[in-house]
């Protein structure tokens, strides 16, 4: 379905905040919101039964994680910890070409539009092949071809540790210097004229960069207002080496914090044993934090600490599962049991875990302008699901969230627009 030029009535959409009833909404050729209201003509595209709401925004993904999927080992003792798994994933990355590298996340990309995805922040480390950055562009193109909005998070890594140990074999595909990342970067951003692509930039993680290169690719982010991401402190291992090799009790975000004046272009991904104080300090800040509960639950990496004011949205991470309704309910369901018998936490109401995977999700990737909600002015970038399901059966307007983000699941989507074409397959 192709509602370019069209207009669109559809009996339920969530638009700023709320459900509202009988909504048609206007698309101009570009694929741009162009009016809203509740006017209904004969030529209008009806969508009589179903609940529209924005395209989901995934703010963390490593497309190619997708391909171990059924070699998770969890419940023997090769699964271990998240070392072991990450020693599985290097193997896949070992021989790979351009072509696999555009197989991989093409085949994730179609899957994550099918789960109502649309848009993309795709934190992309594996650069070097057969030449030094040649496979940045075939991930560029899977997510052209496959029709999902991108940001690409051009991610740098220098190094093995805090302390530079000899890289892994597989690593080398991962590295380079400060220097040659940033004459890549702006030549890949000078390049891109799609409008589904933008390009970000990423510092893979404080053992990875040094504290001073972190600082000049933020400070970089900040002064072109494109976003910056960073895992942060995903793992208790991480926090206990820079401590190490500090030689003081302060571990990543306490030096991010004392050292960087972090904004909204600011993401830190995971932040899994950062300690709440500060969470509470990036909340304040305005910067982002991007959780991807079912990556963090099949890893046994943890919970983290948010708090009711942070910046939170959502992330597949290693996609091995790939539904954002699954990753809100989790958000939500493992904060409840990390504060036993509690069942308010963080205001994780359904109508706020919608807003993190939308609104929130456009502004950790510096997409506010052009996706995150229907908006005039905005691309129409939406999800549509039937009310024909049984599962929202009874449901009325004002259940109408709850019963969609706490008991749907992809079955019951049926259209998935970027840009006002519907990309579901």
């Amino acid at each position: 379905m192709n509602i370019r030029g069209k207009t669109l009535h559809v009996k339920y959409a969530w638009i700023d905040g709320k459900i509202e009833e009988n909504v048609s909404i206007s698309v101009d050729e570009s694929g741009k919101i162009v009016g809203i209201n509740k006017k209904v003509f004969d030529e209008n595209v009806h969508l009589n039964n179903h609940l529209l709401v924005p395209g989901f925004v995934n703010t963390h993904s490593h497309a190619f994680h997708r391909h171990l999927r059924g070699k998770s080992e969890i419940g023997k003792s090769a699964a271990d910890t998240f070392w072991k798994w990450r020693d599985n994933m290097y193997g896949l990355v070992a021989e790979v070409t351009k072509e696999k590298i555009y197989q991989y996340c093409l085949s994730t990309f179609k899957e994550m539009i099918n789960a109502g995805i649309t848009s993309v922040g795709e934190f992309h480390y594996v650069h070097h092949s057969e030449q030094k950055f040649d496979l940045d562009q075939s991930v560029i193109q899977a997510a052209i071809d496959s029709g999902i909005r991108i940001v690409l998070l051009q991610t740098l890594y220098e190094r093995a540790g805090f302390d530079s140990p000899a890289v892994h074999p597989v690593q080398e595909r991962f590295i380079a210097s400060y220097e040659d990342f940033l004459e890549n970067l702006e030549k890949l951003r000078k390049e891109q004229s799609h409008p589904r692509v933008q390009i970000g930039v990423a510092a893979h993680s404080a053992r990875a960069v040094p504290f001073d290169n972190i600082k000049r690719l933020f400070e970089y982010a900040s002064e072109e207002k494109i976003p910056f991401h960073i895992h942060l402190e995903e793992q208790p291992k991480e926090i206990l080496d820079c401590q190490k090799w500090i030689g003081q009790k302060q571990g990543p975000s306490d030096i991010l914090l004392s050292e960087m004046h972090l904004n909204e272009y600011f993401t830190a991904v995971h932040a899994t044993f950062t300690p709440a104080a500060n969470m509470i300090q990036f909340s304040k800040l305005g910067a982002n934090v991007s959780i991807c509960p079912c990556t963090e639950g099949y890893l046994g990496d943890g919970i983290p600490r948010i708090n009711e004011n942070l910046k939170i949205s959502f992330g597949t991470d290693c996609n091995n599962r790939i539904c954002f309704l699954e990753e809100m309910r989790w958000a939500c369901f493992s904060q409840q049991v990390m504060l036993n018998n509690s069942r308010s936490v963080c205001g994780l109401s359904p109508e706020k875990l919608l807003q993190c995977a939308t609104i929130d999700g456009a502004r950790a990737l510096s997409l506010s302008s052009t996706a995150g909600s229907l908006e005039i002015g905005k691309y129409f970038d939406a999800v549509s699901f039937s009310l024909d399901s049984p599962l929202f059966a009874n449901s009325l307007a004002d259940t109408l969230i709850d019963s969609l983000v706490l008991s749907a699941g992809n079955r019951e989507i049926s259209h998935v627009f970027v840009s006002g074409v519907d990309r579901k397959t």
